[in-house]
């Protein structure tokens, strides 16, 4: 694994890498109104209105409206309470990540680029992250998601980082050539990693990765 040389800033997903789900609000919410596993998910990604609430062109209620909806028509008006409870689950920031970011932010422009709906502020405040970044980027405000070349080429100019001086880091790795096309440094996050060792491996100066 290569070290990234003359690293300024870092750009950090949020769900896979910051922010982990674990299926509990959807398992929940099928169970409260007796539906079979996996509805939930099967109506409320993948769908037009999910990419939709994603660009900011339908709002994150609107879409979950729209799963209701759906969960309703298919199962004899069933499905209203199991996306309430399904909406109530926040899932959760991984362990130490308050403190790893605080120490980043010490050498680097660190900022949260996110394909994610208009609720994705309010969760930063409840798992009280809102203040943990330089510049926090979410596609349903800047009306982009990734991987277009575009939304890389905002984050770089609002952070006032050469793209070659920026490390990305994302879970999915169809995101990173959208990153690379622009000249940014691109790290495929795995599952299960630790992500300050992992951030730390891709950081020439590794004296500035001493967490734990």
């Amino acid at each position: 694994m290569t070290r990234s040389e003359g690293i300024e800033g870092i750009l950090l997903d949020w769900d896979g890498v910051l922010h982990h789900w674990h299926g509990d609000g959807e398992r929940a919410g099928e169970e409260a109104d007796d539906l079979p596993a996996g509805v939930i998910a099967a109506a409320a990604y993948g769908t037009d209105v999910y990419q939709y609430a994603k660009l900011g062109i339908v709002t994150d209620s609107r879409w979950r409206d729209s799963v209701a909806e759906n969960l309703a028509q298919r199962f004899d008006g069933r499905g209203r309470e199991a996306v309430r409870v399904w909406s109530a689950d926040r899932g959760r920031v991984a362990d130490g990540a308050i403190d790893f970011l605080a120490q980043l932010r010490r050498r680097y422009v660190v900022a949260l680029l996110t394909d994610n709906t208009d609720t994705l502020v309010s969760d930063l405040e409840l798992f009280g992250v809102d203040t943990a970044f330089d510049h926090v980027f979410v596609s349903a405000h800047v009306g982009m998601t990734k991987p277009a070349p575009a939304l890389y080429r905002h984050a770089a100019t609002a952070m006032s980082v050469p793209p070659a001086r920026i490390l990305v880091v994302d879970d999915l790795s169809v995101n990173l050539p959208g990153a690379h096309s622009v000249g940014m440094q691109g790290a495929h996050f795995r599952p299960g990693s630790s992500l300050s060792s992992f951030v730390c491996e891709h950081l020439a100066q590794e004296e500035s990765c001493s967490f734990g």
